[in-house]
């Protein structure tokens, strides 16, 4: 089933996710991504492309002028006060689709994303001479999950759907090789519903002024999975949990 449709959400929130990479001890400002974003490894199966979404027409702005548009769509969608608050920059629907095409490629889209940065320090703890991620850092990223899990999925799904030819028309300006935005989303959802939680203590160590994983298969993650591992295995199931809700909504919708 087309689990392509389910996350708006992704517009501002969990695109946020990948921003936070494992970086320095001092959460420096993220270093400049790369221009391309990176193609998915060779060995996953390539999502097959589907259509974009069916909807009745809504009498869309501009894309140069969509951004109070955009505003007042999404913030129906959750009572928390944080959605409207990361709603208040500009170039919603570009920032959208390339955090969406970092998400899907492994790129770091931090420079889409900087107003979600936390305040608190990045954390690690020391034991028997190990540094390792301290896991009351993860509390960091309980606003992020919190606030994704309160979007409505029904709204949710919907506003995408009436936002597509926007998002579509972003997607194609940055002159990438699939011809739907929907293929690209794909692959970024798939990414983060693959993501598997990780329980206990995870090491860490600095080199050149950032923490990496000590563990050479968690260093080797997509982006998707790492910005996961960093929020930790609770905020992961629960950011997952809504995923797969507004997946199952979508389905019984088209049914």
């Amino acid at each position: 089933m087309n689990r392509i449709l389910i996350a708006v959400g992704l517009l501002l929130l969990l695109g946020a996710g990948l921003f936070f990479w494992m970086r320095s001890a001092d959460d420096p400002a993220p270093p400049p991504p790369s221009t391309e974003p990176s193609p998915p490894p060779a060995e996953v199966e390539e999502t097959p492309p589907a259509p974009p979404p069916e909807t009745p027409p809504l009498d869309l702005p501009e894309l140069s002028v969509s951004d109070e548009f955009v505003r007042r769509m999404v913030r129906e969608l959750s009572e928390r006060p944080q959605l409207a608050a990361w709603l208040a920059t500009d170039r919603l629907i570009e920032r959208f689709v390339r955090t969406v095409v970092d998400l899907a490629g492994g790129s770091n889209p931090a420079e889409n994303v900087p107003f979600m940065r936390p305040d608190e320090p990045f954390l690690v703890e020391e034991v028997d001479g190990r540094l390792y991620m301290d896991p009351e850092g993860y509390r960091r990223y309980d606003l992020l999950a919190a606030t994704f899990a309160s979007l409505d999925p029904d709204g949710t799904v919907e506003a995408y759907r009436q936002l597509y030819p926007l998002i579509q028309e972003a997607y194609e300006v940055l002159g990438l090789p699939d011809d739907e935005f929907a293929t690209v989303l794909a692959r970024a959802v798939e990414n983060l519903l693959g993501a598997r939680p990780r329980e206990g203590l995870l090491e860490v160590e600095p080199v050149e002024a950032v923490y990496e994983f000590v563990d050479p298969e968690l260093e080797s993650l997509r982006g998707a999975e790492k910005a996961l591992l960093r929020m930790g295995p609770d905020n992961t199931r629960r950011i997952q949990s809504q995923l797969r809700e507004m997946d199952r909504r979508l389905v019984d919708g088209r049914e």
